[in-house]
């Protein structure tokens, strides 16, 4: 919101004090600027003072002065106070250039660095700084700033990448008092009201969230067609939207928008709106198309796919198949139509569920491989998470048939069915909550006929390893402690871990610059061994293209996508000093190999490495005593 540079907040504070007006020429001795400049410093300012009812009035005699006084705090305050206050952190400052470029594409208006930075309160060093991550981070929108003759920056690309960027931006950042002007002329909730009739007449069920971006795609393309900012699309991209069912959603929605809000939207937004609608996550979709048969095909060949390769089997499961068809079909559309998404639990699913990333990982090959579309690393973490689903569903995560536990409760039946409810979500097929029942009821007999207690109190005169104390209210520390002794204790046996560890793959003091450099020097060393062939080798770079195996700490663990040799190994190299892997910082190398038919210690064993790293500043050690025994030592003690 707040626009005005260091120089028209003076101006505006010397009005202020001396109310009965001062003239141009005092004012630009003061500032030390031309007459012309403080001349064109009163018209911007006029223009942000009109929502206050305010003028800046000019006589022969008197000068300039406010022709009142009664909102001039309100101005104050909103113009100037809260725009500046906010720009405390480097984030904040990036996010501000953005949203002043972003703003400034509805009129094409240009903006000097100088200005901004006045504007900001900042140098000007500091400004062309953070300009470098502006420039990177609409760069994914494939969006450049550049300089419009000496008058000025701004941002120049596509028309409906320039929409992707706004609505993201307002998505993911605290944008309402930036963005109250791009939205001033739509009644949102009345377009709400409006899309969810639609919808539900139409029988198209979308996420909230999905819903919620839909509307402000509308409302957005509303505010930019007024400014004459329109998408075009080539022919045959328009005949192939024609033929949707979101079409006609789309000009039904168009319709209704000008009956009940009376705003008539250009023709050519019915295929923009069609288009966002084809892209939006859906809970229910009732057409079946013959792009969706081709789909549901696409899906069988991955799930054959990761038996062949994983030995883990979803091909029945009708659950994850119908997901996955529904999720593929859209995020299709959504590449096709180069819709950027952001996966804000792309980390967590990477570094927490690493097995289904994997299987994210075949997928995204195999539909490139069919379908020539390069899938990123965003819509392999939403894939994933299906996967993920699909594995605790099915108790295959640990590759273990569920254990029979009993709840111990001591409060009412409310508390002891919302408990086992918990336990079940969490866990589905792992655990088999065999009955809840009082902790005066426990005795031998029962301990021994079943695998685990988790008991939400201490139970009198009875010790057991069987008996896990948790909450009422089942926590997430609780969860943890479930998965550490009921699950990772067993799939993780310390014998067959170590046995993935040997000194002869444990390397120092290498001088290597990049990361093809440390992959090539690993992968080739164990060829030499026999623990890995060419292939293996070509499939550790074609996973690293699909997303990169950095993970912080100056740490990656590369690993092929897949594995045919009978050989599980983990090779580390440390680095005499870091390089740059990808966008971070790397000095230690993990290369993790997993035989195929041991797909199930995949994960585990990347857990306890990155447990290792992570929680036990396993990475300080290495680094320090560059030594396989101290190293060894240490990580056998995690079991």
């Amino acid at each position: 919101m707040a626009k005005i540079n260091k120089r028209r907040k003076k101006i505006f504070d010397m009005l202020k004090e001396h109310q009965a007006g001062l003239s141009g020429e005092f004012m630009s001795q003061q500032l030390g600027v031309s007459s012309r400049t403080i001349r064109s410093d009163i018209k911007a300012l006029q223009e942000y003072l009109v929502e206050y009812d305010i003028r800046i009035i000019s006589s022969p005699n008197k000068g300039y002065r406010f022709n009142k006084f009664e909102q001039l705090d309100t101005a104050e305050q909103n113009l100037f106070q809260e725009g500046v206050s906010n720009l405390e952190t480097a984030k904040q400052r990036i996010n501000y250039i953005l949203y002043r470029l972003l703003e400034n594409t509805f009129k094409d208006i240009v903006i000097t660095q100088n200005d901004l930075a006045e504007e900001m309160y900042i140098s000007l060093s500091t400004l062309k700084m953070h300009l470098n991550e502006v420039k990177d981070i609409l760069q994914k929108y494939d969006l450049k700033v550049t300089q419009y003759k000496t008058k000025g920056i701004k941002v120049i690309g596509e028309e409906v990448k320039i929409r992707y960027c706004i609505v993201d931006m307002i998505n993911t950042c605290s944008t309402e008092k930036f963005f109250q002007k791009i939205l001033a002329n739509v009644d949102i909730e009345l377009l709400d009201k409006i899309i969810k009739e639609t919808l539900s007449y139409k029988k198209i069920q979308l996420a909230d969230r999905s819903k919620e971006k839909f509307c402000l795609h509308i409302a957005i393309g509303m505010q930019r067609s007024n400014c004459n900012k329109f998408v075009s699309y080539p022919s045959s991209i328009a005949n192939k939207i024609e033929n949707t069912f979101e079409y006609n959603v789309a000009k039904e929605l168009i319709d209704n928008i000008l009956k009940k809000m009376n705003i008539d939207i250009a023709c050519s937004e019915v295929y923009y709106i069609a288009q966002c609608l084809l892209a939006s996550k859906k809970l229910t979709d009732i057409s079946e198309s013959m792009d969706k048969k081709h789909v549901k095909k696409l899906v069988n060949i991955i799930l054959k796919e990761i038996h062949e390769k994983l030995s883990i089997d979803f091909t029945n499961d009708e659950y994850l198949i119908d997901g996955l068809t529904l999720h593929l079909n859209i995020a299709l559309t959504r590449i096709q139509f180069q819709m950027n998404i952001r996966n804000e639990l792309l980390e967590t699913i990477k570094n927490d569920y690493p097995l289904a990333f994997q299987m994210g990982v075949i997928a995204g090959k195999i539909v490139e491989q069919y379908d020539n579309i390069k899938i990123n690393e965003n819509e392999i973490g939403y894939i994933a998470l299906h996967f993920g689903a699909a594995l605790s569903r099915n108790g295959i995560k640990e590759n273990i048939k569920a254990k029979n536990i009993i709840i111990v409760c001591s409060s009412g039946l409310g508390i002891s069915v919302l408990l086992k409810a918990k336990v079940e979500e969490y866990f589905h097929n792992r655990l088999n909550v065999i009955k809840v029942m009082p902790s005066y009821e426990i005795n031998s007999q029962i301990l021994d006929n079943v695998d685990y207690v988790l008991s939400t109190v201490p139970l009198k005169n009875i010790k057991s390893d069987k008996i896990i104390k948790i909450n009422r209210m089942l926590q997430k520390e609780d969860v943890e402690n479930i998965e550490n002794k009921i699950f990772h204790k067993e799939t993780t046996e310390l014998l067959e871990i170590t046995t993935f560890f040997n000194k002869d793959n444990f390397y120092i003091g290498k001088n290597f610059e990049t990361k093809e450099e440390c992959i090539n020097f690993l992968a080739d060393e164990a060829i030499k061994k026999g623990l890995m062939n060419n292939n293996a080798k070509m499939s550790i770079f074609e996973r690293e293209e699909m997303s990169s195996t950095s993970i912080g700490d100056l740490v990656a663990i590369p690993h092929p996508i897949y594995n045919e040799c009978g050989t599980s190994f983990i090779s580390i190299l440390i680095l005499n000093k870091p390089i740059i892997w990808d966008d971070l910082f790397v000095q230690v190398v993990f290369l993790l190999n997993v035989e195929k038919g041991k797909m199930n210690l995949w994960e585990p064993m990347f857990l306890k490495l990155y447990n290792y790293i992570k929680s036990k500043n396993g990475v300080n050690s290495i680094l320090k005593n560059k030594s396989y025994e101290v190293f060894i030592n240490e990580f056998e003690k995690m079991f």
